[in-house]
């Protein structure tokens, strides 16, 4: 009976936090966040943090790490909708969500399956579309059109997506940079920075220390901070202005950035139309320049009487 009533305060606490019992812990706390007390914020972080590798540590040494009571642990996790520690711990394992792609690899029961593949991307887009706030996706387009110059910076896989940013923000919006600049140092491409710079951080897992670092110091510039994650990042969402969260979980060893992209694509043609007549007259400008400096392409062919 005493089960049953553990089991039912948990669901409970899950329902209000909008977390479905099956859900990863990245995601139920991702849910719950705002709603959590300092002490449970603090417990979050850490879980967060040492979630590849829970199995190495006790609640009570978790407990400590984010300096809270055996209590304030012990009612976290049940607010999650776990019965205790040692069902978070084997939801993490049973998952496979937290490791690196040679542990996803070694623990592999099967081989990559397309089909399952493609499924997972569009489940991802599918959360997307019903997890993302409008209000926070409009913060984001007043951020990037209000700003004078944008900053973009990711680091490991997110590298990928800060360039491909880039590529698609600069053919509506004038001085769109890509951190770091070749041959310069951070240091160097971020001094400067103020009120009317914004910084664009792509911050999936895994994430250097590093990045803490240069958000905390372009936020004391008075830059403001879009950054665009997963669910597992908690103190760097702490040191964004606007934060959107994208679902990247893969079906085997990678994660995905098929929602990144999408939501990468989106803000970029969300840009174009609150910029209106500037970016419209950009990418006049850019049409004109590809005619003169790519005369062979099929849009100005010409035929060489040389």
């Amino acid at each position: 009976m005493e089960k049953m009533k553990k089991e039912a305060t948990a669901a409970r606490e899950g329902e209000r936090g909008g977390a479905a019992p099956g859900d990863a812990v990245d995601a139920r706390i991702a849910a719950l966040f705002d709603e959590l007390t300092e002490s449970e914020k603090r417990l979050a972080e850490v879980v967060l943090e040492t979630a590849s590798d829970l199995s190495a540590f006790t609640a009570g040494e978790l407990a400590v790490r984010a300096d809270v009571s055996a209590a304030t642990a012990a009612r976290f996790f049940r607010r999650l909708g776990y019965e205790s520690y040692g069902d978070l711990r084997r939801s993490v394992r049973d998952a496979r969500t937290w490791g690196s792609p040679l542990y996803e690899l070694s623990s592999a029961e099967r081989p990559a399956d397309f089909a399952l593949h493609v499924a997972q991307d569009i489940e991802n887009l599918k959360r997307l579309a019903t997890e993302l706030a409008p209000a926070a996706l409009a913060d984001a387009v007043e951020l990037l059109a209000s700003s004078k110059r944008l900053h973009l910076i990711g680091f490991r896989n997110s590298a990928a997506l800060a360039a491909y940013a880039r590529g698609l923000f600069a053919h509506v919006k004038p001085d769109v940079r890509l951190l770091p600049l070749a041959g310069q140092t951070l240091a160097e491409d971020l001094v400067g920075l103020g009120p009317e710079d914004a910084l664009v951080v792509f911050g999936f897992r895994r994430r250097p220390p590093a990045l803490r670092e240069v958000m905390a110091a372009v936020r004391q510039s008075g830059a403001r901070i879009l950054l665009v994650t997963d669910a597992s990042a908690a103190r760097t969402a702490h040191l964004a202005h606007v934060t959107l969260r994208c679902p990247n979980q893969g079906a085997s060893l990678f994660d995905s950035y098929v929602a990144p992209m999408s939501l990468i694509s989106h803000l970029a043609s969300a840009l174009g139309v609150a910029l209106g007549k500037a970016a419209e007259s950009r990418l006049e400008m850019i049409e004109d320049l590809h005619r003169r400096l790519e005369p062979f392409s099929t849009a100005g062919r010409r035929i060489s009487r040389g």
